[in-house]
Parts: structure tokens; sequence; C-alpha cells
């Protein structure tokens, strides 16, 4: 039954029995510890009777008889709340725990009716109910960090509510507290060095870019072709959540084949070309000569973005459009032939591999530019027609008045790839690549030869020695950002 009746004695008489409504207007007194009086209204009462299916376990009472009380569930609980109440939850405060969090910490009531707290958050005023509000959080612990809040004042009000069997009684709401929500926002950019950097206060979760050493390009003038772009450093980027106070061991390295690190977590060094062998087709049909004689270094080196392929001919062979390096983590573009084309020679002259993903940082700094490609005289000569690919992927030319112009030959890619060597062109373009940004070296075709001569300084012979350095690799870094320079809306 939803309702209680309590049965007044009475000696008889006539029309005594209709039971009496007391609501939670009702006025009642209260005996001490021992119970409430609630005092009968005089006037002439009807026989009760039961609520329609159920049993009516009155059937002594009725005209004549005894008399009943009918109390609403309101009024038992305005009753239960004056004997007993609602416990509370004491010493609540609020106070800033991260970028636009907060953190509300509470004690439990030691003693009285507790099943949990219910706080309502609200802007700019303070909730008038258990409802007024635009979140809320129940809780039986002693604290709570929010998600991230909007920079301005806020309110929260706690009422402890004690579960009964078809819901929840709230308290009054008398404890409350409010605060004005603030940014801990910063960032930092770690150069080449070692080192740990400590976690700001108030800083829980970062967000990194690595960006790796970039890849020196080739210098080379060997019997088979010319040297290739490097690859930008690799580059990653991600969050990381941490401590106020922690500290985090960064390495930033200064030359290529090492790691950028920052607290374990890695981005590569970009690459030099590779060490490949001209095909064995081009020299009279023996199947491969592993001389140095026939030693290529031309492909563009892998990276973040790759590096552009030089060229390959046998006779003339400084006459190639070496290509650009890649951007935004594409591959290196490779080289095209102005006097000789053979598909055999294809996989020599590739651009690199870059990483196939953004290089770009959310930062909006774009970073791991490729090396551009050593590019030969007819980097800047007009064409009446496309030229022949040497490589799978090459440049698009720009048509210009009736003539295609190879104009990216040689070029490093954006995000401080370094330009390649442009044989007989004084470009005074930069070889090296952008430190900072993990920019790979720009390719050559410089002799890297050592030259014998006889007692009178006649050159007498050539001996190769192998590729060489030319556009140095830039230096990478670390970016660390938190709050809202990590410009992802936090």
């Amino acid at each position: 039954m939803s309702e209680v009746f309590i049965p007044l004695g009475g000696a008889g008489g006539k029309n005594r029995g209709e039971g009496v409504q007391v609501d939670e207007n009702y006025t009642y007194m209260k005996l001490g510890n021992s119970g409430v009086g609630i005092p009968l209204p005089a006037g002439n009462y009807k026989a009760l009777k039961a609520v329609q299916g159920e049993e009516n376990p009155f059937s002594s009472y009725g005209d004549g008889k005894n008399a009943a009380v009918f109390m609403t569930k309101e009024f038992l609980k305005k009753v239960t709340l004056d004997y007993f109440g609602i416990a509370s939850i004491t010493n609540f405060s609020l106070s800033m725990y991260a970028h636009r969090q907060v953190r509300l910490t509470w004690a439990k009531p030691s003693q009285g009716l507790w099943s949990g707290v219910h706080f309502v958050f609200k802007y700019g005023s303070m909730p008038t109910n258990e409802n007024d509000g635009f979140m809320f959080f129940d809780s039986a612990d002693v604290h709570y960090e929010t998600a991230r809040l909007e920079e301005r004042e806020l309110f929260v009000r706690a009422y402890s509510y004690v579960t009964v069997r078809d819901g929840r009684w709230y308290d009054e709401g008398k404890v409350s507290a409010r605060i004005t929500v603030t940014g801990i926002s910063g960032a930092v950019t770690l150069s080449t060095g070692a080192g740990v950097w400590t976690v700001p206060d108030g800083v829980r979760r970062i967000r990194y870019i690595l960006v790796g050493h970039g890849g020196a390009g080739t210098q080379f003038n060997g019997r088979m072709g010319t040297g290739g772009g490097g690859g930008g450093g690799y580059f990653t980027t991600d969050y990381m959540d941490v401590a106020p106070g922690q500290q985090l061991p960064w390495v930033v390295p200064s030359e290529q084949g090492s790691a950028t690190v920052l607290n374990g977590s890695k981005a590569e060094s970009g690459k030099m070309s590779k060490k490949l062998y001209h095909p064995s087709s081009l020299r009279g049909g023996a199947e491969y000569n592993y001389s140095e004689r026939y030693e290529t270094y031309a492909s563009g080196g892998d990276g973040g973005s790759g590096g552009g392929g030089g060229y390959i001919l046998l006779d003339n062979y400084h006459y190639g459009i070496g290509g650009c390096g890649g951007e935004n983590g594409s591959n290196g573009k490779g080289a095209v032939s102005a006097t000789y084309d053979n598909p055999a020679t294809l996989p020599l002259v590739s651009g690199g591999k870059g990483q196939g993903t953004s290089t770009r940082g959310f930062n909006g700094v774009l970073y791991s530019g490729g090396g551009g490609g050593a590019a030969g005289a007819f980097a800047s000569v007009g064409f009446p027609k496309k030229e022949s690919p040497s490589a799978p992927d090459i440049m698009e030319p720009t048509l210009e008045d009736g003539y295609y112009f190879y104009r990216q030959a040689g070029r490093g890619g954006e995000g401080g790839g370094g330009n390649a060597e442009i044989w007989l062109i004084n470009h005074k373009l930069p070889l090296d690549g952008t430190d900072g940004l993990g920019g790979g070296g720009g390719g050559s075709k410089k002799y890297p030869y050592e030259r014998r001569t006889d007692i009178r300084g006649h050159l007498i012979s050539d001996v190769p020695r192998g590729p060489s350095v030319a556009g140095k690799g830039g230096t990478g870094c670390i970016y660390i950002a938190w709050g809202s320079a990590m410009n992802d809306g936090s």
C-alpha cells in the first residue's frame, strides 16, 4: 500500500469513522524524541473505505466504531527528515586542477542518513534546485575532477541525498561554493642538446611534436651518377598524460643517425642515398659487376619527406634534371633524363620514400622537407615536349611560351629541405637543410675524388673514394604545448 493508516481508539458513537488526510502542510507536534502528536479535527466521520484493488484490514472501523488518520508520503518524508535529517557533506571546496578543469573535494558525514551527494553546476549564478544547472554529478566519494569548462565564474551546489524505495530524498542544498575557471597554457621548443624537462604546475596533459635530424644530401660524381637529396627527419606528434613536477628526459641530436627522443617517444633521423649498382645491361650484357665503377648514390634518401633523385647518364652526364625533395610526408621526385632513357635505370634515380602522413605540426609549422637531387645543366632549359621519365614519379613541368620547364628541379621540399647543386649554374641556394625543421640536405655532383699528381703537379689518375656529404641535414626539435596552446579546442 502507498498510504499508512494509524487507528485512533474511541468509545464508539455515531459517524466516527472516515480517515483524516494528513499531508506535508499539516501541523503536528514533536513529542521530544518519542514521536509526534497529530491532532484529530472535530467533526462527523464516515466509514473508512479500502483503496480499490487492495484488501481492507480495517473491518472493525466504520460508523459508530473507531476512526483512522491517512498520512501522505510527503508528510511521512517531512516528519522523517525533521526527526532524523539527511546528513550533509562538510569541508566542501573548489580549486583549479588543470587547464580549465576544477577539482571538488569534500568530507563524507560520519553519522546520519546519507547515501551520496548530487552536485549541480551552473555559470553566472547559484543553482536553485537539484535540476537547475548545465552539468550534474552524483558521487559517494570524496573528490571529483571535472572535464574542461568555460573560462568564467562557476557556481556549484551540493545536495546530499538518501536513497529510498522509489527514488531519493534530497536535503535543502545548503552547501555550495563558487570559483572562476581559468586556463593554464604554454609551449616550449627544445633544440639541439639533451636534458630533463619539468612539467609545470597544474599541467596534466601535453601535446608534443618530435622531429628527427634531416639526412644529408649525397655528393657523388661516379661514373654512374650524381648525388641524391637526403630525406627529411621523421615526424611524429601525439598526446602524453603527465603530472605536475614530473621530469621528462629528452634528446635532440646534433648529427644525423640518432633519434629525437622525449620520455621514450622517438622520431628517427632521415636517411642518405642508398648505394645501388648500375644495371649490367649497360655494360655489354654482363650480369652484374659490383666494383666501385658501377656504384651509384643517385636515389633520394628516405625520411619524413623523401629526398629528390639525382640523375644518371653515361655520356655528358651533367646534362640531367634532378628531382625535387618531397614535402608534408610525400615521396621525393625522381630524376628526369634529357638525353638518355633506359627503364633499367629507373630504380637508381627514384625519389626517397616519405612517411606518408602529414609533417605539419598542430602549431602550423611544416617540418621535414626532403633535400633536392643534384639537378644538372638542363634544370633551367626549356624543352619543346615533356622529357621521358627516368624514374616512376617525376616532376611535372610548366608550359611557358610553348616550352616545358622543370622549375622545381633540385629544389628542396617545403619544410626545410636543402637545395641541390645545379651543374654550371651559380644559383647560390643553400644546400643544407634548415636547422630546427629537420630538412634533408641537397645532393651534389661535385668531384669527391682524391687527385694524384706527378712531381710536376700534373694529374695522373682519379681514385674513387665513394660518396661524401653535400648539403647537411637540418637538426630536428621537440615542441611541447599544454592548455590552449595544444590547438585542439582545449
